[in-house]
């Protein structure tokens, strides 16, 4: 139904510009009610306009479409007259009075005409049109895509440049890019709680509780505060404002959730001025508003170390003795009858329990007054609120007629606790801050399987009870019996009281990984009111933009931070190529938003118009490229809490930040060991040409090499692995060379040449062919006894050369003898018999050879005491070795590693006044340097994923409450979520990370709220080896290439590139492993003077004693000693660490002298491509490992590793 109008009434005239350059003075509002200007011309249809069936005031103003009028012009040529207006469609929707159009002529345009377009939205003239056609709705859909609803476009203006633009018929909205999730977390609009909206009155005094809190700044000499400000009952900490308003908006969202428009609706404004609401994935247009609820909870996700916890805390204060409210479904409508006439206090009581009143918070204040009613107490206890859940309609069997059995019905009691679970690590955490933030808060702690869950009774006393998730997921049993029989799941008394909250921690994983874990089983069986997760990264693309930061080089102001932050966002603000991974994350967000917090509409059952995730959440286009979602968006800003970085910032100031690369000049091992993988690398690529299965980078051997690559890196600390098949990859080489030279490019033969001269150094390299025969690191030792040197030497040949060459395990084992006899005479008497046994069981391991992946069994090490059953060691007496004793002039000078003689000096360096976390990505690694820190007597613990998750947590918080432990081995691998170590104010990075959120989230352990020095991070990097390229490439690439390549960075072509086209590290031929440049220490240390022997309490008073600080905390370090090494002497050491039970390999796994999983390699019996120079794979975390247990002496007995780079 088109109409044209030579006079257009004063609520529908358009109006054209004079001039198409230039806009006219009067304002687009104006133009909307004034008639039209004079000289403009409508053209009249011959035709009369077909008549209306349904009222036309019904229809909605939405826009309009511009049409080309078929006529010649100067202006356009022909061919590029098309105007795109979709003809068929709006001829389709008109004459199914879906819409109806007026056209108007442009007057210095003739040839173009702009057609208003009016639409009949889905909630009117249903009954009189039908709307259930898809052509119908995909033609709409189709329509409203072009259409320009601008209020000048309405009016008639034309564009200055609209002519000329060859794209002037497509109408972009600026809102219709696509973001990114990442950008869509980082710019979600701060929370903002409004209590004067709020209705319950106990729910607006807590959140107005919450805005105002703080703690007594000022008391007087009696006690008494003298401030006027009110303070968070029970909360001994003063919040930022940030954090109470994130915590006022979470009791909001939990007592009174908003009304949110349909997140598949978008708001749309026609140009009149009136809204109305288009769901353009289904192309439906409504004028009245759909509304659901927030979630009764959400995703508190504030950043990293800004207080989540404490901000929970705060809300579970706040809302002490609150009560849920009993389902509306199970609410009784007529008043209890009692068999007789209650108390006057009674019915009070019981009253106060039906409609969930928080008494305990009123009776608790005038507790504080003094006043106590303890029988009204009693009497509110007796009365607490309670519902029955009817059983399920009887079901009978079809072919008997015989009901199956009706589970009985289950009365819940109303209980104001808070369930809280968290992974195991951080339950001291938890216990941590709840002791350090909050008084009065009664507490219930189930961490392990011995903890028996309390009855309900003890539950509704409670205010938190704490669980570790394992805990938590054997409350709900074995899996495959809850699938079986459910039902026994409410046999716990969990099931049996209605819980006012559940706040999951580092929640992201709540939901499991598309199936349902224990802990959702479990969860779903339990009767809750409000639901949070807590995690800063609720999938692993959604972190903050301040972990992008942290990775980045130092920030010298806040304006280069503002700056910095603005830069990527602007960078990341698009999906680009990490459509993949995005998609990823939207589904792991899915399974929390309907399984774990319920969100309408996505929630919805199949009867209930459930919307469609993939649809409205992850659109992706034809090209394979992510459209704009606005109901991401909407969905994220409904659900989560968290404010955006520059608040923050504003807010509170943490320490500067200082991050920096070290480049280390590599010694001669370093150089050997990575040059022999580029050996690797170059011999296949050689002999198999580039091409076809053969070559390593053939996608078919993306997995091995991937290994090789793991390796290398890992060679750029220290590499001990067996020489394998060496002299075969030289063979190979040779021979090659010799039948192709010919063919051969110049690059190609000069590239082989170097690695066969190389391969070959390495193999007339004695002290090379030790370290990897017995898998050691060597250390240089000046001065070593003479009479006992060349028994301790790892190489004979080297024993009469200064310094003197040893194996770290060797080094250690001749402390450990000295430290063993300081109450002797002569601490060094036996030392040269020691050595000889030590080369005795040195000589036996190299004789056997290939038999070294045999298990050796050894007990661990104890502590170094003259121990008696009958003494005691109360007093913390010890000796040391006297100044005088030639012993002291032993020094440690050098290492045959650049990274760890440098790790070990700053260690030196820094130890006495900060704490130092150190970050490795492989156990080999941490092995090494834990070894030189028992070389220097540092202490220090490990925190890795072999421990068991209660000695993981004891040896955090000894490090971060004891100041006898300085320096803290972590696993990067267990540093991504939720740990506070803000005692650390220096991180070291041993190896540089490739995925830069890695690192962060690494960083982000120390630089935090709590922690009050500069944070100073080191990553260490050998000067111009792969590595330092590794890195430089890293810190090149844009925001989208990092998402790309960010799983693995062969996935980066350039990088692939580089690693193709590496070349050796310069070795001159005349260099001499004796006179090598190794990695000495600026100040070298003592050897035999860095450890202590315990003394009983009744020892000699004339000995040389000292007494030693009393110690916070008693140090519980154990270690093992080396295979086959074991003198029977025993020794203090580093910490033990235990592994989980695990599937058997054959590759045995090694528990080193210190308690780390050392995994050796699978040595292959056949290559899978031609050449034989392949590695075997070395897994860094986990692989197999042996089925250990702890007795009270230690880890029982321990495999030495093997480790092989060659096939």
């Amino acid at each position: 139904m088109t109409s044209r109008h030579r006079s257009p009434s004063a609520q529908e005239s358009s109006t054209e510009s004079v001039s198409a350059v230039s806009t006219p003075a009067t304002s687009v509002s104006d133009q909307l009610t004034r008639s039209p200007v004079v000289g403009f011309q409508p053209l009249v249809f011959p035709e009369s306009p077909q008549p209306v069936a349904y009222d036309r005031s019904a229809y909605i103003p939405v826009g309009v479409l511009r049409r080309h009028n078929g006529q010649s012009t100067t202006l356009v040529a022909a061919e590029d007259r098309g105007d795109n207006y979709p003809q068929n469609e709006v001829s389709y929707l008109e004459d199914n009075q879906w819409i109806w159009t007026s056209i108007y002529d442009y007057h210095r345009f003739p040839d173009w005409s702009f057609v208003r377009v009016y639409i009949l939205p889905d909630d009117r003239g249903r009954s009189e049109i039908p709307r259930s056609s898809p052509s119908l709705r995909r033609a709409l859909k189709i329509v409203m895509a072009r259409i320009d609803p601008g209020p000048a476009a309405w009016a008639g203006y034309v564009p200055p440049d609209w002519i000329q633009n060859p794209n002037r018929n497509q109408h972009v909205s600026e809102n219709s890019q696509d973001e990114s999730l990442w950008y869509i977390f980082n710019t979600l609009k701060n929370p903002e709680p409004k209590v004067e909206n709020m209705e319950n009155p106990y729910a607006k005094s807590a959140m107005e509780s919450l805005l105002s809190a703080t703690v007594p700044r000022n008391r007087g000499e009696n006690g008494t505060t003298t401030n006027a400000v009110p303070a968070l009952m029970g909360l001994k900490t003063s919040l930022h404002l940030y954090q109470r308003r994130s915590a006022a908006t979470m009791v909001q969202r939990e007592a009174q959730p908003a009304q949110m428009l349909d997140p598949r609706l978008l708001t749309y404004t026609t140009p009149t001025g009136l809204e109305y609401y288009y769901d353009k994935e289904e192309g439906t247009i409504v004028r009245e508003k759909r509304l659901y609820s927030e979630a009764c909870g959400g995703i508190l996700a504030e950043t990293m170390g800004c207080g989540k916890t404490l901000i929970c805390l705060a809300v579970i204060l706040a809302t002490r003795g609150h009560f849920p409210q009993i389902p509306l479904e199970y609410q009784e409508m007529t008043n209890p009858v009692r068999e007789k006439t209650a108390s006057l206090a009674q019915m009070a009581a019981a009253t106060a329990g039906r409609f969930s009143l928080p008494w305990k918070n009123q009776f608790t204040s005038l507790g504080q007054e003094g006043s106590f009613y303890t029988t009204c107490i009693k009497a509110c206890e007796e009365n607490c609120g309670e519902y029955t859940i009817p059983p399920p309609p009887a079901r009978h069997n079809s072919r008997n007629g015989v009901p199956y059995p009706r589970p009985s019905p289950l009365r819940l009691r109303l209980c104001s606790a808070t369930l809280i679970i968290v992974p195991p690590n951080l339950v001291n955490h938890w216990l941590n801050e709840i002791q350090r933030h909050t008084e009065g808060l009664k507490v219930c702690v189930l961490r392990d399987s011995s903890d028996a869950t309390p009855s309900p009774e003890v539950l509704l006393q409670q205010d938190i009870v704490l669980f570790s998730r394992i805990r938590f997921e054997r409350e709900a049993g074995d899996a495959l019996h809850i699938r079986r029989q459910s039902g026994n799941l409410e046999d716990s008394p969990l099931t049996r009281v209605h819980w006012l909250r559940i706040i999951v921690d580092e929640g992201h994983n709540v939901a499991g990984h598309g199936h349902r874990t224990n802990m959702v089983h479990m969860i779903d069986k339990l009767h809750v009111d409000r639901r949070w997760i807590v995690s800063g990264t609720p999938s692993s693309g959604l972190y903050g933009v301040e972990v992008s930061l942290a990775s980045q080089e130092t920030n010298t102001s806040d304006t280069d931070v503002t700056e910095a932050t603005t830069a990527v966002l602007d960078g990341r603000r698009r999906t680009g190529n990490s459509v993949d991974s995005e998609l990823k994350d939207l589904d792991k967000l899915k399974l929390i938003v309907t399984q774990f917090l319920d969100v309408k509409p996505w929630s919805n059952s199949r009867a209930n118009d459930p919307a469609n995730w993939t649809k409205y959440i992850k659109p992706v286009g034809e090209d394979g490229r992510r459209r704009k979602a606005p109901s991401l968006r909407a969905t994220l800003q409904g659900l989560v809490v968290r404010h955006r970085m520059e608040t923050i910032h504003n807010q509170i100031t943490l320490p500067r930040l200082h991050n920096k690369v070290v480049h280390l000049e590599p010694t001669f091992y370093d150089k050997l060991n990575l040059n022999l993988f580029i050996f690797i690398l170059a011999v296949n690529a050689i002999t198999s040409e580039r091409k076809d299965q053969d070559y390593m980078f053939h996608p078919r051997n993306r997995k091995h090499l991937t290994t090789l690559i793991s390796n290398l890196r890992q060679a750029g600390f220290w590499w001990a692995g067996s020489d394998g098949n060496l002299s075969g990859t030289i063979d190979t080489a040779q021979k090659y060379l010799e039948k192709n030279r010919e063919q051969m490019a110049e690059v190609d033969i000069a590239l082989l040449t170097d690695g066969v001269r190389i391969a070959q150094k390495a193999l007339a390299c004695e002290s090379w062919n030790a370290f990897n025969e017995f898998h050691e690191l060597g250390v240089f030792l000046q001065d070593f006894p003479s009479h006992a040197r060349s028994l301790w030497a790892l190489t004979e040949s080297r024993s009469h050369l200064e310094p003197l060459l040893v194996g770290i395990t060797q080094a250690h084992h001749a402390q450990r003898f000295i430290t063993a006899h300081l109450d002797s005479f002569d601490p060094a008497e036996g030392l040269a018999g020691a050595g000889i046994k030590v080369r005795h069981q040195l000589q036996k391991r190299k004789e056997q050879g290939s038999e070294l992946a045999s298990p050796h069994k050894f007990t661990p090490d104890k502590p170094i005491t003259t121990r008696s059953p009958k003494k005691t060691y109360l007093k913390g007496l010890f000796k040391t070795l006297p100044t005088e004793s030639p012993l002291a002039k032993t020094k440690l000078v050098a290492t045959a590693s650049a990274k760890l003689t440098y790790l070990l000096e700053r260690v030196l360096h820094l130890h006495k006044e900060e704490k130092i976390i150190i970050f490795y990505d492989n156990n080999n690694s941490a092995f090494w340097i834990a070894e030189g820190l028992e070389l220097l007597g540092v202490e220090f613990r490990i925190y890795a994923s072999t421990l068991k998750p209660a000695q993981r947590a004891e040896y955090l918080a000894t490090f971060e409450g004891t100041e006898d432990i300085r320096v803290l081995l972590m696993d990067l691998g267990q540093a991504s979520h939720g740990l506070h170590i803000a005692s650390a104010s220096r991180v070291f990075i041993i190896n540089p990370i490739w995925q830069p959120n890695v690192e962060s989230q690494a960083i982000k352990r120390a630089h935090r709220i709590g922690q009050t020095r500069p944070v100073f991070v080191e990553t260490l990097v050998l000067k111009d080896t792969l590595e330092d390229k590794i890195l430089r490439r890293r810190k090149a690439m844009s925001d989208s290439e990092i998402q790309h390549a960010e799983r693995d960075l062969l996935d980066d072509k350039k990088m692939s590139a580089i690693i193709q086209n590496e070349h050796f590290i310069p070795m001159p031929e005349d260099e001499d492993p004796a006179s090598a440049h190794l990695a000495f220490f600026k100040t070298p240390s003592g050897f035999f003077d860095r450890h202590k022997l315990s003394i009983p309490d009744d020892g000699d008073d004339n000995s040389n004693i000292k007494t030693p600080e009393v110690r916070k905390t008693p140090s519980k370090r154990k270690r093992a000693a080396p295979a086959a090494l074991d003198f029977g002497a025993e020794s203090s050491s580093g910490p033990d660490l235990l592994t989980p039970q695990r599937r058997r390999s054959s590759a045995e796994p090694v528990l080193s002298p210190n308690g780390l999983l050392m995994t050796p390699s699978r040595l292959r019996t056949k290559s899978p491509w031609s050449s034989p120079s392949v590695i075997s794979s070395t897994d860094d975390h986990g692989g197999s490992t042996e089925d250990t247990a702890e007795s009270s002496q230690g880890p029982k007995k321990k495999k030495k590793k093997t480790v092989s780079i060659f096939g």
